[in-house]
């Protein structure tokens, strides 16, 4: 999933990239969702979960926007931008897919220039090894 700031501005600083982080901290805890990978940038966020048989994607996206929407909604207006209404979704049928977009999200500040290596970025699934999934527990579509 790809969630972003409309139009693209760097409003989402430390304070309100943790907001996201403990977004995605909360679904896990609570049962929603299984982690593989996230990324908070300036402008926008990546993660690649999969969703607990409860849940569908858009019931989800709503509650987690609803909460990072209220708690950034000041510094999101300040800078004159806000959530696009909906987000991006892709699909991941395979396994090399699947690593292809894991490695994607988590050398995103490296290749945007925020940071020399990954896990030097605040707001990075890498750097939150208690709710990351290790093994990836699901099959894939094509093997």
């Amino acid at each position: 999933i790809t969630k972003s700031l409309w139009p693209k501005k760097p409003a989402l600083d430390a304070e309100a990239r943790a907001v996201v982080v403990s977004a995605f901290r909360h679904a896990v805890a609570h049962g929603r969702i299984t982690l593989a990978a996230f990324v908070v940038m300036p402008d926008h966020w990546h993660g690649l979960y999969a969703l607990s048989a409860n849940w569908t994607l858009p019931k989800f996206m709503h509650d987690l926007m609803s909460f990072v929407g209220a708690k950034t909604h000041s510094i999101v207006k300040r800078w004159q931008t806000a959530w696009e209404d909906g987000y991006h979704d892709t699909r991941i049928k395979s396994r090399k897919q699947f690593n292809y977009m894991r490695d994607y999200i988590n050398q995103n500040p490296v290749r945007k220039g925020l940071a020399q290596r990954p896990e030097d970025w605040d707001a990075i699934g890498i750097r939150e090894t208690d709710i990351i999934c290790q093994h990836w527990p699901w099959g894939f579509e094509e093997e």
